[in-house]
């Protein structure tokens, strides 16, 4: 029985979303990129950076939206060598009211990990109707279905090619947002709450039939 997604996790108005973004955007054509969660190994951080930096080699305007951990050393050496430090907005540990923000607000959200037991951010941010990366390993595939773009988690170029697709073909955006919002759908609390009380029907009609 999967975990489901809380329902204020949805699409906002779009004058909450155009205020949002031009409070935080440096120009109306930056690409807002959003990555959510620790900075823990499994989680690729590397990998993201690798992406930034290569969409800035190219001249697109980007920048990354990041919430959770603070970077590792080894990230952080990244980000200055590359320098990368303006091209980064750290909004820290948010509380849920800006965290379905920045979902709304963002372009993408990049979720290349290694691993994950189950993988909560990518259902909030496609119940948002954010479209979404992430990763072909773990339970991703599970949680994602056709719902998202998934790719090799070490695979920077190809992420880095999606993300350009995505902003040169508004049709192929819109319909992997509609894609998104109906997989987050079969996610809600109440589905799941359903399918445990089935769970212990069935062990109650086992226990008297015995």
């Amino acid at each position: 029985i999967p975990n489901g997604v809380e329902a204020s996790f949805r699409p906002l108005p779009q004058e909450e979303v155009k205020s949002f973004r031009q409070q935080h955007q440096r120009s109306p054509q930056e690409i807002c990129l959003l990555n959510i969660g620790s900075t823990h190994q499994r989680k690729n951080i590397p990998t993201v950076l690798q992406v930034l930096k290569a969409l800035k080699d190219r001249e697109i305007p980007v920048r990354l939206w990041r919430s959770g951990g603070e970077f590792m050393a080894d990230q952080i050496a990244f980000i200055k060598a590359h320098n990368l430090d303006q091209d980064i907005l750290d909004f820290g540990r948010v509380d849920p009211k800006i965290l379905i923000q920045l979902y709304n607000a963002a372009d993408v959200l990049l979720a290349p990990s290694l691993y994950e037991g189950f993988g909560l951010t990518v259902l909030e941010a496609m119940a948002c109707g954010l479209p979404v990366i992430t990763s072909d390993v773990s339970s991703l595939p599970e949680v994602v279905d056709d719902g998202a773009i998934q790719v090799k988690p070490m695979d920077a170029r190809t992420i880095t090619e999606k993300i350009s697709c995505l902003q040169q073909n508004p049709d192929s955006r819109n319909e992997l947002i509609q894609r998104g919002l109906l997989r987050a759908k079969q996610f809600r609390w109440r589905n799941s709450a359903e399918k445990v009380a089935l769970v212990y029907e069935s062990a109650v009609q086992q226990k008297i039939s015995s």
